[in-house]
């Protein structure tokens, strides 16, 4: 059996990263910090009261939000700002903010569980900065996103 790839430890500095706009989501800006074998890693900026588009977290893709990530988990870990999530399996609900929701702050981390759709919006009267992770899916699993 081959032993398994280790990276070595790095430093990535700020000027390094892929900074975008978001296509999907006007007023909001990731910076892509690292793209793993296991997961994904970066930063996200939205001016206030903006909200990102619907994603899915789900099992399987419905085509009902507008991304599609598969069966993962993330988190954000908010820097700046105040931000309202909102989560459930109606794609149009939550994109309404008419879901079950969440607020979070500065300090603050979020989970955001498998199994439903999300939206996230700038709640706050500041620019609002978050750090992000996300897990991968098996690889059988198809993805719908916007790539980076």
């Amino acid at each position: 059996m081959a032993e398994p790839k280790i990276e070595t430890p790095r430093v990535i500095r700020a000027g390094s990263w892929e900074v975008h706009p978001d296509a999907l989501s006007p007023g909001c800006v990731f910076a892509g910090i690292v793209r793993g074998e296991k997961q994904h890693l970066g930063l996200y900026f939205m001016k206030p009261g903006a909200t990102t588009n619907v994603f899915s977290l789900e099992d399987r893709d419905d085509g009902t939000a507008r991304e599609y990530y598969g069966p993962v988990d993330e988190f954000y870990y908010v820097l700046v700002g105040e931000l309202t999530m909102f989560w459930g399996r109606d794609a149009a609900e939550v994109g309404a903010g008419r879901s079950d929701r969440l607020d979070l702050r500065a300090g603050d981390l979020g989970y955001w569980s498998r199994g439903w759709k999300y939206a996230v919006r700038n709640t706050g009267g500041v620019p609002a900065t978050f750090f992000w992770g996300l897990t991968l899916p098996p690889p059988e699993s198809p993805r719908r996103e916007h790539t980076w």
